[in-house]
């Protein structure tokens, strides 16, 4: 057979677009996504909430660990922090409030020699500064900003 027989010819299914693939599958392997962003804004969830949730099905669909985090790490950067908005450093300080409490019961482990009593003592603290600096931006934010909007007209 020559090297033209074995090529399909350009009617031929079998050099038809790879729409074929696409449409195999009822609605796209996307679908229950698709739904779910849909059913939010429905839902008048969040904006913010709807990008952790997309970036949690990117994280599995990829099977790459940490990228929601890091989706969720630099919402809270730049939309918390630089754009103060208050959901997103509500967020943090929801973490940063449990985390505190995590620390304190461990402070509470007499096992712990002193010099570590000390350097669990100073986390507590830093947390509580943390915490009352991340109280005191999001009241600032709540009487600047009263509109969730992530798009300035």
């Amino acid at each position: 057979m020559s090297e033209e027989e074995q090529q399909p010819a350009a009617g031929d299914p079998a050099v038809t677009d790879n729409s074929a693939s696409v449409t195999s599958q009822p609605h796209g392997i996307q679908q229950q996504i698709k739904m779910d962003i849909v059913q939010m804004i429905h839902s008048g969830e969040n904006p913010f909430d709807i990008l952790s949730h997309i970036a949690k099905w990117l994280e599995k669909e990829s099977g790459e660990p940490g990228y929601a985090q890091y989706v969720e790490d630099q919402i809270r950067s730049i939309y918390g922090f630089a754009l103060e908005h208050v959901k997103p450093m509500k967020n943090e300080l929801q973490e940063v409030e449990e985390r505190l409490k995590r620390i304190e019961k461990s402070y509470e482990n007499p096992e712990f020699t002193e010099e570590e009593h000390i350097r669990i003592g100073f986390a507590i603290n830093q947390h509580k500064k943390n915490i009352e600096r991340l109280k005191i931006m999001i009241q600032k934010a709540e009487a600047d900003h009263t509109d969730m909007n992530l798009h300035k007209n």
